[in-house]
């Protein structure tokens, strides 16, 4: 399952807590003194960051001097955990001119809330692009006298991009020439026994994309396959048609795809995407 955060915080190297946010009701207020005396107290801080304390599972990193932990209550993917800390952090920086560290925070502790209450949805991850975050949330962070980095102006077309429709697909690409390059990796993977026979067998695989055309344009993708016609009742009114199909099976989609199209007419139809 993905990450469904019940509570975050941002530890200083001391263990004081800068931030805090708790998401689901599932976990105490004082987990943050069981990652302080179960770790970083125990000196067990660069064996593993993932720790199991008390029925809760801690997933931490340190960023410069300060410690990112996100304190999880059941069964959660720890790569998408890691993977949000990483992208959040990013977040952070382009609001705060390039730097995360312990005066960062303290300097812009109100946006932190701000952006963790859109980032996170009842500890679910939630939209991490800073274009489209921008756009919403207009505040700037107190940046380091330091940062040479320059501020970040808000892109074009503000509506189009916050309902998310292409929020993965910048606008005012031009090609001299279009094109598009479809690629189909597949692996068989075959369980056998010592006698001969089958025990699994099955086919995994991936359709990979690249795109290089103008403008906003829209795609669409048939697959030849039988997923869920043998639910609909209007097949059986239908005489079944020779050859093969192919049936897929926990099939996952980029989220450029409209899964609306896809569910109603078999078919992927999606805007590419490339920044």
């Amino acid at each position: 399952m993905p990450v469904a955060a019940s509570a975050i915080y941002f530890l200083n190297l001391r263990g004081d807590v800068l931030i805090n946010r708790l998401y689901r009701d599932d976990v105490g207020g004082n987990m943050v003194d069981a990652f302080r005396t179960h770790i970083m107290q125990t000196k067990e801080l660069g064996t593993c960051p993932v720790r199991q304390i008390g029925g809760c599972s801690f997933f931490y990193m340190r960023i410069s001097n300060v410690y990112i932990v996100i304190v999880v209550s059941s069964n959660a993917n720890v790569a998408c955990a890691f993977k949000f800390v990483v992208e959040a952090v990013s977040l952070f920086k382009s609001y705060f001119g390039g730097t995360f560290d312990e005066d960062a925070i303290r300097n812009n502790f109100v946006l932190i809330y701000e952006l963790l209450d859109e980032i996170l949805d009842f500890g679910y991850p939630q939209n991490l692009s800073p274009e489209i975050l921008k756009l919403y949330i207009t505040q700037e962070g107190v940046r380091s006298p330091f940062s040479s980095k320059p501020v970040d102006r808000p892109v074009p077309n503000a509506t189009l991009q916050v309902t998310g429709a292409v929020g993965w697909r910048r606008e005012g690409l031009v090609y001299k020439k279009n094109e598009v390059f479809l690629d189909i990796v597949e692996s068989v993977n075959l369980l056998m026994s010592s006698k001969g026979s089958v025990l699994r067998c099955d086919v995994t695989g991936k359709i990979l994309m690249k795109c290089f055309l103008s403008g906003m344009p829209d795609l669409k993708l048939g697959l030849n396959d039988k997923i869920g016609l043998e639910k609909e009742s209007q097949i059986k009114s239908r005489p079944t048609k020779s050859g093969k199909t192919i049936e897929l099976d926990d099939v996952t989609f980029h989220q450029c795809v409209n899964l609306t199209r896809f569910n109603s007419e078999k078919n992927c139809q999606f805007c590419a995407s490339r920044r």
